[in-house]
């Protein structure tokens, strides 16, 4: 009896570690699967190796008793790991604090003149606003000289792929449309037009309802801090130079903040033309569904204005990360949820009260402390390895974007290699949601998932193959 007995517990333990194994068997053939639908290069090939293990392990179960104990041992170990991952630690003051969060000490507002675009396309030389600019301005004119003459900052387009014609022409007309919205962004009621009286929380959800019907694939609203709106123009697109330099008035007081999710495998393209072809059609979605929003609130008796790349009162990104969106990242984009960098963030401004959402905690400022991806792919070393810095009263890792503009101007893109190297770039499937769950609760997870994630797929950035349709004649592509 006492044998018999013994030999049941024995069985009960080892269908125990069998059943474990088959549990871990299972997730691992699930990462494999997701790994070659996403065309990992790397992972794959890991993921068969460790479920090769797995089923040597329920092998050597049945037939070697004695590691028994030992590997009830190790699944014990991951189980109390796995547990650990689960409890919430201390939410980062900063990230709940908004864009608020990375300002300390004096800061001033961002002048429009100052940005890369503006000093390409409204400084024509010999110009009085070009002796003017540089004048207060000397360290910046040579290297804005040597950029003009290449083309400006992606000079000819699509020359890391020889200027494929077909890529291109989708490039101009994405961006093209845009042109069309821009002169509709400022909306004023009709004199006839009643102020729709509306609950706040009613005409919030009503407004996001409808930037979602539009296509806006994240949307959140905002008290906005005017700190965020330019204090002068620069970017003159319709010819009314008058307006340059010109003081913009304050901002209207709440932000529909929209983000658009590029197409994973189009990004996986960068820097080649496959990824700034989708660029420009987010940058059209985003400029139709700002235009089409700005315009409701007209008809509902507000003032609005569609903040889209041909009429931008302010910077989007803080707005984005006070709305709830995301957190700032190394690479100085926007790191959202579900889509990580791979976003274009659009915004409504309007004085229609509305219940503004709140910042968000994802795990990024500690995730991206150990994890240098974006900053060992950047081609032109743009993107800092070090620690944040503090600069006009803004604590950020602060992208270079003279270089990181000199290399745009290079292979005729917008590149997109930190966008797409970012772990949390990664499709929005069953593995990576269970990840960014974990990140966004466990700070042992935020500073261990780094070096897991380098293991698994790898430190550095290689473009991957795009669909048929849009891809580019390998033989006479140029050198990235």
């Amino acid at each position: 009896m006492k044998k018999k007995a013994v030999s049941k517990v024995f069985k009960m333990f080892l269908w125990l570690l069998l059943g474990f194994d088959l549990l871990l068997l299972g997730g691992v053939l699930l990462f494999t699967y997701e790994s070659v639908r996403e065309k990992e290069p790397r992972a794959p090939k890991i993921g068969l190796a460790l479920a090769g293990g797995c089923l040597l392990l329920a092998g050597l179960l049945v037939f070697l008793p004695l590691i028994h104990i030992p590997v009830a041992v190790l699944f014990s170990c991951m189980v109390i790991m796995a547990l650990v991952f689960m409890i919430p630690g201390k939410p980062n003051p900063r990230a709940m604090a908004g864009s608020k969060g990375c300002v300390q000490g004096e800061f001033a507002r961002f002048d429009e003149r100052d940005s890369v675009f503006a000093r390409n396309r409204s400084l024509p030389e010999g110009s009085e606003r070009y002796r003017n600019y540089y004048e207060t301005h000397p360290e910046k004119e040579e290297t804005d000289k040597k950029r003009r003459a290449k083309g400006g900052p992606v000079a000819k387009a699509g020359s890391i792929d020889n200027g494929y014609q077909p890529n291109v022409a989708m490039m101009g007309a994405g961006f093209g449309f845009v042109n069309y919205m821009g002169p509709h962004a400022r909306v004023e009621p009709g004199m006839e037009t009643a102020k729709a009286e509306l609950d706040p929380a009613r005409a919030t959800r009503i407004v996001k309802g409808l930037a979602r019907h539009l296509g806006a694939d994240l949307v959140g609203v905002c008290r906005l801090d005017p700190r965020w709106a330019y204090c002068n123009r620069g970017e003159i697109h319709y010819g009314n130079w008058e307006d340059y330099g010109a003081e913009i008035p304050e901002p209207l007081p709440y932000a529909v903040v929209m983000a658009t999710e590029m197409d994973v495998d189009l990004v996986y393209g960068g820097p080649h033309t496959p990824g700034v072809v989708e660029s420009a059609l987010n940058y059209a979605k985003g400029s139709y569904l700002t235009t089409i929003l700005a315009s409701w609130f007209g008809e509902m008796g507000y003032r609005a204005t569609a903040q889209h790349s041909r009429n931008y009162d302010l910077l989007t990104v803080p707005l984005a990360i006070d709305a709830g969106l995301g957190e700032l990242g190394r690479l100085g984009y926007l790191i959202s949820d579900k889509y990580g960098a791979r976003v274009r963030v659009f915004a409504v401004t309007t004085d229609m009260p509305l219940v503004p959402d709140s910042p968000v905690d994802l795990g990024v400022e500690k995730f991206c402390e150990g994890c240098m991806k974006c900053a060992d792919s950047c081609p032109s070393r743009s993107i800092p390895h070090g620690e944040k810095t503090l600069l006009r009263g803004l604590l950020r890792w602060k992208l270079n974007e003279d270089t990181c503009f000199d290399y745009w101007a290079k292979v005729g893109t917008d590149c997109s290699v930190c966008m797409a190297v970012c772990p949390f770039s990664r499709p929005n499937r069953s593995i990576h949601r269970l990840v960014r769950w974990f990140v966004g609760r466990s700070s042992l997870a935020q500073r261990i998932f780094p070096y897991i994630d380098n293991w698994l797929y790898g430190k550095r950035w290689k473009p991957r193959e795009v669909p048929e349709w849009i891809r580019q004649p390998r033989k006479k592509a140029l050198s990235s």
